[in-house]
């Protein structure tokens, strides 16, 4: 018979626990599950439950009062406490329930609920079977976690021969592995010695009989089936025993235990030694992918080291590059440059608005990339120029270059605020670059915001290292685009908005990256922004 079960409860995953212990007690069982006390009251108005289950309280209703509403509404009903900490309390004898359970304790809910509808206790057979079967339960959730961490096949079977052993209570237990068309003992943990080191063919043993067929061997006494080996097995203290197949559709092994007694494996015992083989064949198959990935970074590493030293002359070939087309580029730039102001200042007045029109916009041009020229060798120089190690005090260097930017602006009135002490071992002229950098463009995107702030200082890092932070309140960017920040000629706000190069950040990336710091920010939109180095 189905029973019809009403359960307050709050925490999913405890609803849960309930549902499985039950059905691990036999009991077939159909859950209504509410987790709030007008649910339950709902419920309650279709009195058609056998038993009902409830936690000591959910969020605004108390056991007690769903104790109390269920005498009223359906007195015959037991009414069974599952809670963390299950107590029986001076409340009136009506209100008692009929049983309570700890959470940490759900293999007794069965036994209390036939209990409660029977009027007799479950058989003490049954509840050691049930407890038994709970704790290994228990511990094949510690032996999981171990096997996840296993990175060898002999940690896998140091683990499952001693787990094999205590999981079902035996005598003995061996780790199998098939080796072509033999199986090898290759680890045991046992009263006595059994096969440690021995092959036997995979169609004379009992666990070659469990890898062929597939299935686990379940026998009672040995000496009473056709597929035991008596003689193998009569110098041994084995009677009865189970092997279990390491993977059903290739097996690569298997596990044994053995008992000193005739012994026929419950049901249970069974389905938790095939829980362990199948943990035993994920972990196996993780080690064996964890070797096979050793290898090939094993044989690549010294491809990457190959490519990393190409890689290294192709860029300072590349930086070479770079600096020469700039250095060389800037020549006839100026020269284009300084005849287009002439070709203004002389002739302008003979040219119409749109010839005026064309010859600014030249010039303006070439202002443009003369700045981009001007950048790019900047930013040559930071990654060529020699380091020399001192100890750079940042606060003032910091101080140094705002007084410039409010010299170059002084109708500027932005708060800058820099913390004292900020000092730091580093080359002071890259230093520099990367602070003017950083400031520039703190001064330059709070142009257009109301009270402007600006704010240098340190904390710890994200790596756990000091970190020194520029944050300012001004336009901000979508933080969804901030890898694209540290990148040349990647610019996030419109050159008609906030002019500039797409040059300045990649500087302070380079300059921080050579000494062995790293760059970061963060921002939002209109909310300003905050860069994050350390060195």
């Amino acid at each position: 018979m189905k029973l019809r079960i009403l359960h307050l409860e709050d925490n999913l995953t405890d609803a849960e626990m309930v549902r499985l212990s039950l059905a691990r007690g036999g009991l077939n069982c159909d859950i209504l599950p509410v987790n709030s006390g007008d649910a339950f009251l709902a419920a309650l108005q279709r009195p058609e439950f056998d038993v009902i289950l409830s936690d000591s309280g959910v969020p605004g209703y108390d056991g007690r009062a769903a104790m109390a509403a269920a005498h009223d509404h359906c007195p015959a009903v037991p009414f069974i406490v599952v809670s963390g900490f299950p107590q029986r309390d001076n409340t009136p004898a009506v209100t008692q329930p009929a049983g309570a359970v700890a959470k940490s304790d759900l293999e007794q809910l069965a036994p209390v609920i036939r209990n409660a509808l029977h009027g007799t206790a479950a058989s003490q057979q049954e509840q050691l079977e049930t407890a038994s079967y709970v704790w290994g339960l228990q511990q094949l959730v510690s032996v999981v976690q171990r096997l996840a961490l296993a990175r060898t096949l002999p940690a896998i079977m140091d683990i499952v021969r001693h787990c094999a052993r205590n999981l079902v209570g035996a005598d003995g237990a061996s780790f199998i592995l098939r080796d072509g068309d033999n199986c090898f003992y290759a680890e045991e943990d046992a009263l006595g010695p059994l096969w440690k080191g021995r092959r036997f063919p995979l169609s004379s043993c009992v666990g070659g009989w469990a890898m062929l067929n597939r299935q686990p061997a379940v026998i009672k006494d040995i000496y009473q089936d056709a597929r035991i080996p008596h003689e193998v097995y009569r110098p041994t203290f084995v009677k009865g025993l189970v092997v279990m197949p390491i993977r059903t559709l290739a097996p690569v092994g298997a596990i044994g235990v053995y008992w000193a007694r005739p012994h026929r494996a419950t049901s249970q015992e069974v389905e938790l030694l095939q829980a362990l083989a199948d943990s035993t064949s994920v972990a196996m198959e993780s080690v064996e992918l964890l070797s096979s990935l050793e290898q090939r970074v094993t044989e690549r590493t010294s491809e990457l080291h190959r490519r990393s030293a190409q890689l290294e002359v192709l860029n300072a070939e590349l930086e070479a590059f770079s600096y020469s087309v700039a250095r060389d580029l800037r020549s006839p730039l100026i020269t284009i440059d300084g005849f287009t102001q002439v070709l203004l200042e002389s002739n302008g007045d003979r040219l119409d608005e749109i010839g005026r029109s064309h010859l600014e916009r030249i010039c303006g041009g070439a202002r443009r990339m003369h700045r981009l020229i001007n950048d790019l060798l900047e930013l040559s120089k930071v990654v060529r120029a020699p380091m020399h190690q001192v100890t750079v005090d940042l606060s003032r260097m910091a101080n140094e270059i705002v007084q410039g930017l409010r010299q170059s602006a002084p109708e500027r009135t932005a708060s800058v605020v820099v913390a004292d002490n900020l000092t730091v071992e580093g080359d002071a002229a890259l230093l520099r670059i990367a602070l003017e950098n950083l400031f520039s463009n703190a001064w330059k995107f709070t142009s257009k915001t109301p009270n402007p702030r600006i704010e240098l200082g340190s904390r710890m890092g994200r790596s756990g290292r000091r970190a020194f932070f520029l944050r300012d309140n001004g336009a901000g960017f979508d933080p969804r685009h901030a890898a694209n920040l540290f990148s040349p000629f990647r610019r996030l706000h419109p050159e008609s908005q906030f002019p500039g190069t797409g040059i300045g950040l990649a500087t302070v990336q380079r300059i921080v990256h050579r000494h062995a710091g790293e760059v970061w920010a963060e921002a939002a939109v209109d909310r300003g922004a905050c860069f994050y180095f350390s060195v």
